[in-house]
């Protein structure tokens, strides 16, 4: 996205690269997200959620549903205050009522531990068995191209395959409880993890790109012998082209926007000479103390504004946003020609948004208008439209200042067209990703509900008496009915 490559260069700009560094450096990446929410004040809550993110599957709604079956709804049962005994009921009606609740109560959590047993343990072999299906090559070709996974496999099997390789290479990964016990369990623990996802990333990259590949060599989206129909292929193109007009869009200035950007350069260039001599001596590692020593001295309001901003930002971010400002200020003056007037920062930023939108039209007029009809040549053609309004190949001035150091644009004709085969083909993997959660979800839904579902039924109306029967007989009449002749409670005295 466009405003990523944006915060992308921000981050390059403010570590002093060059532009040649920064068109080779990688996108807004893992490691500055994670630096970012390390420096937030509930980090650890985020870190504790994110460890908890497994619930989401079905394994975790079936743990879940079971913990609110076992645990909340018992309560509920054995203590509603709207299942009474009669009106002028006896003492031994009212306890028999109470027994009554209590026994039926205690069905939920035998209820609740039976579906942990045979609903959540049979999804594991359900995923195996469907991943075998529809990621094996041999079989998935009878399946429907929209979920045939031999060329992209799911992250599940490409996992599967992964560990079987680095069992093969003698790594395995010690168990949560030995790493519980011990620090070097503990590291060894989360390196083959570390490993594990790196090589299915990795994997998954590989997958894509040769999909990619080949979909740029033939323009078409091949899957094994078979290929994408060229209505769907279409439409995936014209997706993407929305999705480069959206991120022109959000590179344009508002008229608010506008004006703010004008009333900051006024403050900037107006103070151009104070600024540079006040941050050119701020060292990094000091840049905290310095500000608010800059701050506390500091008599012009609108200086001042600056320093608080800077100190309002995360610590790990301060630095940056110094060498932020004065690289703005040189910036600006670019913008004008090297003289700065509020008439020519407008009339730049003006062309600024003239050049996106001309880019936008384009890329509109790009669009397959009868996707039914498309075919190879209808696509490639298509293809070759979006790259030359994404390329600004040879073009100097206002137009390369607004495109460059994003991800949407690129001064390579040859980089921005291979990205764009990728960015379509990463449209064709959400396709085939959705059409096989669907048939995941129906096919486990149809194993529960004819397999499962009569099974814990099955099981549950067997174990319950004779559970209760054992462990709590009173409950379950057991004494009564093996004692037939005492005489029970409430009877002729």
């Amino acid at each position: 996205m466009a405003t990523i490559g944006s915060i992308n260069s921000y981050s390059q700009k403010s570590a002093g690269l060059k532009p040649s560094a920064r068109k080779n450096s990688p996108s807004f990446g893992a490691s500055y997200s994670q630096k970012i929410t390390e420096g937030l004040h509930h980090a650890k809550a985020i870190k504790h959620m994110k460890s908890l993110e497994w619930l989401k599957g079905e394994i975790g709604g079936i743990l879940i549903t079971a913990l609110g079956t076992g645990l909340v709804a018992p309560i509920f049962i054995g203590f509603n205050p709207f299942v009474k005994a009669p009106k002028n009921a006896t003492p031994e009606q009212k306890e028999e009522n109470k027994n009554t609740k209590l026994y039926t109560a205690m069905r939920q959590p035998i209820s609740a531990v039976l579906a942990i047993i045979f609903q959540a343990s049979v999804q594991k072999y359900i995923d195996k068995g469907l991943d075998f299906v529809f990621n094996n090559k041999n079989i998935s070709k009878y399946a429907a191209l929209k979920v045939d996974q031999q060329e992209l496999n799911t992250k599940t099997y490409i996992q599967s395959n992964v560990k079987k390789a680095m069992k093969q290479e003698g790594k395995t990964k010690p168990s949560w409880i030995s790493a519980l016990f011990s620090k070097d369990a503990k590291a060894k623990r989360n390196a083959y993890i570390e490993e594990l996802d790196r090589r299915v990333s990795k994997t998954q990259k590989d997958q894509l790109e040769k999909v990619a590949q080949r979909f740029q060599e033939t323009g078409k989206i091949n899957i094994g012998e078979r290929h994408l129909d060229f209505k769907t292929t279409s439409e995936l193109v014209n997706k993407q082209i929305d999705e480069y007009i959206k991120d022109a869009k959000a590179l344009q200035k508002t008229p608010e926007a506008i004006a703010k950007h004008l009333d900051r350069a006024e403050v900037l260039i107006n103070n151009e000479s104070h600024l540079k001599q006040i941050f050119s001596n701020i060292p990094k590692e000091q840049v905290t103390s310095k500000v608010q020593e800059l701050l506390s001295k500091e008599s012009n309001e609108d200086v001042k504004k600056l320093l608080q901003e800077i100190l309002d930002r995360p610590e790990d971010l301060r630095y940056s946003r110094v060498q932020r400002t004065l690289q703005r200020i040189d910036s600006i003056k670019d913008m004008c020609n090297g003289t700065f007037s509020r008439e020519n920062y407008r009339t730049a930023l003006l062309d600024r948004n003239k050049v996106l939108s001309d880019r936008i039209v384009e890329l509109t007029a790009a669009r397959i208008t009868d996707p039914k009809s498309a075919n190879e040549a209808t696509i490639k053609n298509a293809i070759q439209k979006i790259a030359r309004q994404c390329n600004f190949e040879n073009i100097d001035g206002i137009t390369s200042s607004v495109l460059r150091d994003t991800d949407t644009f690129d001064h390579n004709l040859g980089k921005i067209t291979k990205k764009i085969y990728n960015d379509i083909a990463k449209g064709y993997k959400k396709v085939v990703e959705n059409n096989y959660k669907s048939w995941n979800q129906f096919t486990k839904i149809g194993v529960g509900v004819f397999i499962t579902l009569p099974i814990t039924c099955t099981a549950l109306n067997w174990v319950y008496p004779r559970f209760m029967d054992i462990f709590f007989p009173k409950l379950s009449g057991k004494k009564e009915a093996s004692q037939p002749n005492q005489n029970k409670i409430g009877g002729n005295k």
